[in-house]
């Protein structure tokens, strides 16, 4: 197979008032005519070229993203110009010699995405330590930063593992330089959210395809709201560094999060994909692997990777769906372009594969959710109550353990002395009104309703089946 060389590295940057005027003088020539008539060529001024560059009236083409790979639209086609894609916004700059191996999309039979799939999971992740559903995920993962320009909502992929030295870094440089043919560069977590936010603005203006957050400190549960809105927003709005000006901009980045036994509590859970690696020995990095240089090898064996990676993606039966038809998950065209892909895939092997119950099962694993959950259930004993009620139920000087569970989660860390008010239980219910959340077979939900005589509010905890 064509061997792919290695390729530029591509941001989008701010042109200053110079640049911008010699572009200009490229295609069009300013005259000055002397006191004899006598016509010379000049230099554009400069307040001409500021107007040029403040203009919003749509004449000029916007660009948002820069694509290095050819793109697989909603309905088949392959999206590969040459130059800007003006109707999205998309700068391509794709190496002739990747575009030689992309394959045909009436070529990509349900026999040649097997074995595509098998090649990637055997072959590619083969001495990455996860289970058959891990290695989908993070072939999902690689589709999701080819298709990422056409996502107005992503979701942010975690490689987490019990211990140092399991392969994170190394799957999630196998995974984007198989994708972009370069090393990747790795975020510093900050635990500060402004810092966060600066740093997120930062990587948004400069174009790029991922972020990567490398070694985040172990046992952190992650949830930062400019992270989690940068997943279900197509353009991202926030103040420019060092300057009162307000920008927007396209959000098409994805987050990949690693560390030791990192976690995601909050909105963030709905909005990931968890990579599980495990290997039940001290040290593994020194266990035995079919490809000992397993970073080098994808370089060597790109063009195989990618290939694979299309075929997956263009031999996907969903891509013929009406453009109205229902898609699974929170992420539609996600799940459409990629999740769909993949689950196809899998099946071919005989596999089952499911990203719906994969996004539920991070939902169940998210913190907050679970300490919820406890605590309605431990409600849920009362058939109705007030926030009065939970009170008197847990100002008591031995709580048991269901009491215990309730004071935790309405203040965590409290003196065994502390007496809880009906208006502090108020508040603290009154967040967590109408949020369902599993609960082993079941879904709760805490309901609300004041009673017209005595205007005190009520408290239930429901299922959907308790309401039907």
């Amino acid at each position: 197979m064509t061997s792919l060389p290695p390729p530029e590295q591509w941001v989008l940057c701010k042109m200053n008032e110079m640049e911008v005027a010699e572009m200009i003088e490229k295609y069009i020539g300013f005259y000055k005519e002397d006191e004899n008539g006598v016509r010379r060529l000049v230099q554009l001024p400069t307040k001409f070229v500021r107007h040029f560059m403040k203009r919003d009236d749509g004449a000029l083409p916007t660009v948002v993203a820069i694509a290095t790979a050819p793109i697989v639209l909603a309905d088949g086609v392959l999206l590969a110009p040459e130059g800007l894609d003006r109707l999205r916004g998309i700068q391509f700059i794709i190496q002739k010699e990747l575009r030689a191996i992309i394959p045909q999309r009436k070529d990509c039979t349900p026999e040649r995405v097997q074995a595509a799939m098998k090649f990637l999971c055997d072959e590619w992740l083969c001495d990455v330590a996860t289970d058959y559903s891990g290695k989908c995920t993070i072939i999902s993962a690689a589709l999701t930063l080819i298709e990422r320009s056409l996502f107005d909502q992503r979701p942010a992929f975690f490689v987490t593992a019990g211990r140092r030295g399991n392969g994170k870094t190394t799957t999630l440089i196998m995974l984007i330089l198989a994708v972009t043919g370069l090393l990747p560069a790795a975020a510093a977590w900050s635990s500060n959210e402004e810092e966060r936010r600066k740093a997120l603005m930062s990587y948004f203006l400069y174009g790029v395809a991922y972020i990567l957050w490398d070694n985040i400190p172990r046992g952190t549960q992650i949830s930062c709201p400019h992270i989690e809105r940068s997943c279900t927003a197509a353009y991202y709005a926030d103040r420019k560094l060092g300057v009162s000006e307000l920008v927007a901009i396209a959000a098409s980045v994805i987050h990949f999060f690693t560390g030791n036994n990192v976690g995601v509590k909050g909105d963030l859970a709905s909005r990931s994909l968890h990579i599980r690696l495990d290997v039940d020995r001290v040290d593994p990095e020194n266990r035995a692997f079919k490809h000992p240089d397993p970073i080098g090898w994808t370089e060597s064996h790109r063009a195989e990777i990618l290939a694979a990676l299309y075929t997956i993606l263009l031999g996907n039966p969903t891509l013929k769906a009406p453009r109205d038809a229902p898609m699974k998950t929170r992420f539609k065209m996600w799940w459409r372009l990629v999740g769909s892909a993949v689950e196809h895939a899998a099946g071919l092997g005989g596999q089952e594969l499911d990203f719906r119950k994969l996004f539920l099962k991070q939902e169940e694993d998210d913190e907050d959710s679970a300490t919820l959950a406890d605590v309605l259930e431990v409600l849920a004993k009362k058939e109705q109550f007030t926030a009065g009620d939970v009170a008197t139920m847990i100002n008591v000087p031995y709580p048991e353990e269901d009491e215990q569970t309730v004071r935790d989660f309405l203040q965590p860390g409290a003196r065994p002395d502390h007496q809880f008010s009906a208006q502090t239980v108020t508040r603290r219910l009154k967040q967590h009104l109408e949020n369902p959340v599993r609960s082993g077979e079941r879904t709760l939900i805490l309901r609300r309703e004041q009673d017209p005589h005595t205007e005190v509010y009520l408290y239930r905890v429901v299922t959907p089946q308790d309401e039907k």
